[in-house]
């Protein structure tokens, strides 16, 4: 059998988790990414697993090796004083700092601020669904349905962006380039 293209990693937040999941999206994050979390959102994921069907999926595919945890080395001075010490963010970036081969799934946008200055990767759910439209997943329909679904817990310009590129795309694949 001929090797797997390397997956692309990702590093994940809790809330990302929850709001892919929110979208039915997980199982094209798992098939299309090699998904990553850290101990710290882990724990927060799974502190829902008696009620929510997210933390549930959650422990089905990280016992069965499809969600692997990893943890920094150490947590970067100057993160420190920008993002919670308590938080998953927290972790999330300092193992990108550390790696940098990886993406960070992030929809905390204060977060994106101190992720540019270290010229980190990073994405949002809505993104998510703009790569399951590129990759024909899901139809140019579906991805406006899944982006108004997020509108609830993302910011109007992250939604209204990722509808422009859905757009944008749709002409280009028609030949309106």
């Amino acid at each position: 059998m001929p090797d797997k293209m390397q997956k692309l990693k990702i590093v994940v937040d809790t809330s990302s988790w929850i709001n892919v999941f929110r979208v039915d999206l997980t199982s094209y994050l798992i098939e299309n990414f090699s998904v990553l979390v850290t101990p710290k959102v882990n724990e927060e994921i799974l502190e829902g697993k008696g009620f929510a069907e997210d933390a549930k999926l959650f422990e089905k595919l990280s016992t069965e090796g499809n969600i692997q945890i990893v943890k920094p080395k150490t947590i970067q001075e100057e993160i420190k004083h920008e993002i919670s010490v308590s938080s998953g963010e927290i972790e999330i970036i300092a193992y990108a700092m550390e790696r940098g081969d990886c993406i960070v799934l992030i929809d905390d946008s204060k977060v994106y601020q101190v992720i540019d200055r270290f010229n980190l990767k990073y994405i949002s759910p809505a993104n998510i669904i703009i790569d399951a439209y590129l990759t024909e997943t899901i139809n140019k329909d579906e991805g406006y349905r899944l982006l108004e679904i997020l509108r609830k817990v993302l910011k109007d310009e992250v939604i209204d962006k990722a509808k422009e590129v859905l757009k944008d795309a749709g002409n280009k694949a028609k030949g309106g380039i």
